[in-house]
């Protein structure tokens, strides 16, 4: 598995032994650098999503504070593990205000908590990816739902409108042989769409359910979940 690791460092001796340290740590990792805030700001703007398994962020940067973008939002769904050599005690809370998830001094980069605390911030946006795509297929689906509802209201309207004239020519002793086959043609194909409108809609309301601990989907219509079972004494039918 391979990890994407975002570095906003201008300390290439610092990026160096961070990379060397996280390589130990990981198989296969794939690195971004940059080292200065105009730079990662201009590479981020031309992203259409922003994604790392980790982002390391410099607190003092030659044109600026590694906060600005947090502030500016850049990360917003990402866990951004900010670093600094600076030992101001205000350093690290003016870092978290600002939005990081974590803060490291950069003389603790060989701690034995360094990587715990890693692997945290991987797992943490890993999942926090997983709960954005979960979000994100669950809004596309209430639109599909949306869209499906008002297609059938709208074509129920006119479809019946057919049906019923279709029915009518069909029924009309005046009618000859060629128009009466032309509305039995019209009244079929009428109740086929008519039938994919409503297996459609059926598909739509198809339910998430739990099950022995299994997330499965109850599609309307189906046997129970259960075995039957008899009413008079509650014995499971053989």
């Amino acid at each position: 598995m391979s990890f994407r690791v975002l570095f906003v460092e201008d300390d290439l001796s610092f990026k160096k032994l961070a990379e060397i340290k996280l390589r130990s740590i990981f198989s296969t990792i794939e690195v971004t650098h940059f080292a200065s805030i105009k730079s990662a700001r201009e590479y981020l703007a031309q992203q259409e999503s922003i994604y790392f398994d980790l982002v390391m962020l410099d607190e003092h940067l030659p044109d600026g504070r590694g906060l600005d973008l947090l502030r500016e939002r850049w990360f917003e769904e990402l866990a951004v593990l900010s670093v600094s050599s600076d030992t101001a005690p205000e350093i690290p809370g003016e870092a978290l205000k600002a939005g990081a998830a974590y803060f490291l001094s950069k003389n603790h980069l060989s701690a034995p908590l360094f990587e715990p605390l890693v692997r945290g911030v991987i797992d943490r946006n890993r999942l926090q990816r997983e709960l954005s795509k979960a979000k994100l297929d669950s809004a596309i689906i209430d639109t599909v739902k949306t869209l499906v509802a008002t297609l059938r209201h709208e074509i129920n309207n006119p479809l019946g409108a057919v049906l019923g004239a279709a029915y009518i020519l069909r029924n009309n002793e005046n009618a000859n042989a060629e128009q009466i086959q032309a509305a039995e043609l019209v009244e079929s194909s009428g109740k086929r769409i008519k039938h994919v409108l409503d297996q459609l809609s059926q598909a739509m309301s198809i339910e998430r359910v739990s099950k022995a601990h299994q997330s499965v989907f109850h599609i309307p219509g189906d046997s129970p979940w259960e075995a039957p079972h008899d009413k008079g004494d509650g014995k499971r039918k053989k």
